[in-house]
This record gives C-alpha cells, sequence and structure tokens, in this order.
C-alpha cells in the first residue's frame, strides 16, 4: 500500500520584496493625495475669485443731489461673480451724472444710485436743478406758436428773439423790429402741458420752460416778457454748446443792474438802430 506524499506549505514571498513594494505604493497613494489636494485648492481658489474686472467706485463720499465729478470716483478692482450689475465699469461714464441717494466712500457705483437727469427725478425733493455756480434758473411763458410748437424739452438749447415796436424806446419813425436777443439758453425744465395734447407727443404743448441764465440777463429778460413779443427757436442738436452761456460783458453774470428800462434794452441790442 502506498503511502500519501507529504503536503508541502505554499512558499512565503521573500519579506525583502514585500517592503519595498509597501512603501512605494504608500507613497504613490501620499503622492496622489497632495495632487489632489493642490487641484483642489486651485479650482477653489479660481471659484472664489475668478476673473478681475474694474468698477467704479466712490473715492470719497458723495451726498445725495450732488453732481458727480472726476476727483469723487475712482477705479477698483473685483471679481467677475462679485460685479454688482448694472455697475459703472469705466470713469467717464458717469460725466453729467449725480447722485440719487449718499453714496459711501468705496461703494461700487451702479445705474440706481445715481442720475444724468437729476432736474427729472421723480419726489421732488430728491433734485437739484444742474444749475452751473454763479447762474440761476428762470421760467418764461410758451405756447404752441411761441416754444416750437411743444418740441422744446429737457436738455434742450435754444434762441430768443424778440419782437418790438420802436416806439417803447423812441418816437421817432416807429416800426416793428427783431432781434435775436439770447442765444444758447438752457433748458432744464419744461412746464405743466396744456389741456390740448399735440399729436404725435403725449405731453401736449407746455405752458412754461425754465432755462439757467445770469441774474443780470434775468433782469433783461424779465423787462423783455413784459414789453415785446418772444419767439423761442430749438437749436439743433449738433449746435448744442454745452458750457454755461457767456455772459454779455455789459451785463456780468455776477452783477445785477439796479433798473433795467428802454434805455438799457435800447443800449444793449440796438432796436432803433436796426
Amino acid at each position: 500500500m502506498a503511502l500519501p506524499l507529504p503536503v508541502q506549505a505554499p512558499a512565503r514571498p521573500n519579506a525583502g520584496v514585500r517592503t519595498p513594494l509597501f512603501l512605494l505604493g504608500v507613497g504613490m497613494a501620499l503622492l496622489a493625495f497632495i495632487a489632489m489636494f493642490a487641484f483642489g485648492i486651485v479650482f477653489a481658489n479660481r471659484g472664489l475669485t475668478g476673473q478681475q474686472v474694474p468698477v467704479v467706485v466712490a473715492a470719497a463720499d458723495i451726498q445725495a443731489r450732488e453732481p458727480i465729478t472726476i476727483a469723487m470716483i475712482s477705479l477698483s478692482q473685483v471679481t467677475s461673480s462679485s460685479l454688482p450689475p448694472h455697475a459703472f465699469v469705466r470713469l467717464e461714464d458717469l460725466k453729467g451724472y449725480s447722485a440719487v441717494v449718499a453714496i459711501y466712500k468705496g461703494q461700487p457705483i451702479t445705474s440706481n444710485v445715481v442720475s444724468s437727469a437729476p432736474d427729472q427725478i421723480q419726489g421732488g425733493a430728491n433734485a437739484y436743478l444742474p444749475i452751473p455756480q454763479g447762474y440761476v434758473a428762470m421760467t418764461l411763458p410758451s405756447a404752441e406758436l411761441q416754444g416750437v410748437a411743444g418740441y422744446i424739452a429737457p436738455g434742450d438749447y435754444i434762441n430768443i428773439i424778440a419782437t418790438a415796436d420802436t416806439k417803447l424806446f423812441s418816437t421817432a419813425i416807429p416800426r416793428q423790429v427783431a432781434k435775436t436777443v439770447f442765444t444758447n439758453l438752457h433748458v432744464i425744465r419744461i412746464g405743466p402741458a396744456s389741456a390740448i395734447p399735440k399729436e404725435g407727443q403725449s405731453i401736449g404743448v407746455s405752458t412754461s420752460i425754465t432755462v439757467v441764465i445770469s441774474e443780470c440777463d434775468a433782469q433783461y429778460l424779465e423787462w423783455l416778457v413784459n414789453n415785446v413779443k418772444l419767439t423761442y427757436v430749438l437749436l439743433a442738436f449738433k449746435d448744442y454748446d454745452q458750457k454755461p452761456p457767456s455772459p454779455d460783458p455789459s451785463c456780468p453774470s455776477t452783477v445785477a443792474p439796479s433798473v433795467v428800462g428802454p434805455a438799457l434794452v435800447d443800449a444793449r441790442w440796438s432796436f432803433t438802430r436796426g
């Protein structure tokens, strides 16, 4: 009877080979973990910062109704994801704007806190009329034939023609004469519309217009309103001169004449010598 063969134990791996392989595996796992951690930090930072974009911010506190100048604003950098909606990104885009509400230093400037037509802001108490320093606003009567059939709007510029009878100034050979007495007056407000609207223009024909003028010129214009016929002519927008009106040398913007009468009016515009 044959005897059973002895069972051989499985061969054990060489301990000297197993240790380096184990260490290699641990090292590769550690490197993979470090690489994934580094990528995670990079992508997390990109998600938090994003692309840097410019935004206009207040360089100092700006009060409500205050006109915005270049000295009041500056450019800052923010991430594209944190850029406020309707924010201004160029300094020059705020030219002619005023603050609707108080804007604090460092605050991004958006379209809902500024206005380019502060005289038209609803609420009245929240808006200053855009009157340059040294000038005043004056309201003039208007009508369809006098006021370009209602087509004059805030922001327009007009000339004023005066038609007068020379007997106001002299009894010698009385006659009707017309003179352009004021040029390039800035219209900043339009008064209430008349009861009969003009076809194609929902606001109708305005009953008054408000212009920017010097105090001295305002006294002359007041005399003309009460004594002669005035007609307004609307300038083409390419002819607008948006600088404050240059005062007549005989009527400085900071000086008001004591009394304006026919003699001063005729001396200024020469109605009797026309």
